[in-house]
Order: C-alpha cells, then sequence, then structure tokens
C-alpha cells in the first residue's frame, strides 16, 4: 500500500486497491491510508471510512471497522495461526479501546508494525505492516 497510490484496504478481500478501484468495491473496505501534513511532521495514520471522516471522500465513506497499535512483533504475528490463537492474542482489548484511525509513521525512525482491528460484526483481526521502501507497506491481515 501506498498513501499517494493505493491506499484503501479490504481485510475481508486481503487486497489493497487504487481511489478508482475503491469506488466498485466500497462496500468491502475497511481502512484507507493517509498522510497527514503538520509543520515539518508527515504522519501517515490509517482511518476507517465512517461518514464523518474528512480524510476519506464522500462517496467512498460507510465501514467503521475499528483499529488499535499494539506492540507485537513479527514473531508473534507469525505465531497466530489459529482462531483461538487471535482470540487469545486479541481478547484483552475492550471495545472501547479500540478507534477510527492508528498511527502508522510519525517520523524516518518509527513506525507502528502491528494493529488489532474489528469490524463493525465484532470479529476482529490482526494487520502486521512491513516498510518495502519509498513510503511503500506490505501488509499482512489475520481474521476470524
Amino acid at each position: 500500500m501506498h498513501p499517494d497510490s493505493t491506499c484503501y484496504l479490504s481485510v475481508k478481500k486481503q487486497k489493497a486497491y487504487t481511489a478508482g478501484e475503491a469506488s466498485t468495491v466500497k462496500e468491502d473496505l475497511d481502512f484507507g491510508i493517509f498522510k497527514t501534513k503538520s509543520d515539518k511532521l508527515i504522519t501517515t495514520e490509517w482511518f476507517n471510512l465512517k461518514t464523518d471522516n474528512e480524510k476519506v471522500p464522500a462517496h467512498l465513506t460507510g465501514t467503521v471497522t475499528k483499529i488499535v497499535a499494539i506492540g507485537f512483533d513479527n514473531d508473534q504475528f507469525t505465531k497466530c495461526k489459529t482462531v483461538a490463537d487471535l482470540k487469545r492474542m486479541t481478547g484483552y482489548l475492550t471495545t472501547n479501546s479500540l478507534a477510527n484511525f492508528a498511527v502508522i509513521r510519525n517520523s524516518n525512525d518509527y513506525y507502528q508494525r502491528c494493529f488489532i482491528i474489528e469490524n463493525a460484526a465484532g470479529k476482529r483481526g490482526l494487520l502486521f505492516v512491513t516498510e518495502t521502501g519509498n513510503g511503500t507497506f506490505k501488509i499482512e491481515a489475520k481474521t476470524e
């Protein structure tokens, strides 16, 4: 994924989309990845597509998947192999712990790698982010 091109994610379909492609699969989208500029800082963030989100074009809003950053490393993510593992690894967060957005990167030296997500039906999952260069991210997903 890249905030300036392939910026929408469908967890269900495990696929990223451009803004043009996103219009045809709007009901399957969970998140957009956007840059926010503030002074000299550029922050890259996940945003869900709730209707009052000013970062998302109005014609793409509607889904309300929630997200929260967590401190899992890649070994922990890899060890999540079953639904029981997933429930154990994500069950300690309450619904109130999850938000409509989460920071991926806020400097060249730091980015958040792992996130718990929860869709509107209460199903949970994990997203693992790996930077692949030039502001592009590989996203791996594990869901119930």
